[in-house]
């Protein structure tokens, strides 16, 4: 997927789809699925970026996401 393809997509969400929690899931090759609350999309690098439960990134990546919240906010009441 591309970035392009991804604002696309976002930009114009049913209103239903707008509010709620994500989930993320990783299908391993094995066959396991590991699902996670903590993801971060970072489109400077673009990545999305999945940290598991246990993990030590796992906080940091859920305090990572609001730092990205808080640019996005602050850029749109500069530019408004």
């Amino acid at each position: 997927m591309k970035k392009e393809e991804l604002v696309e997509i976002f930009s114009d969400l049913h209103p239903e789809d707008t509010a709620g929690h994500m989930t993320g899931e990783i299908h391993l090759a094995d066959g396991r699925v590991i699902k996670t609350d903590s993801l971060r999309v970072d489109m400077d690098g673009g990545r999305i970026i999945l940290s598991e439960k246990d993990s030590a990134m796992y906080d940091a990546n859920k305090r990572n996401w609001v730092q990205e919240l808080i640019f996005y906010k602050n850029k749109k009441r500069i530019s408004a």
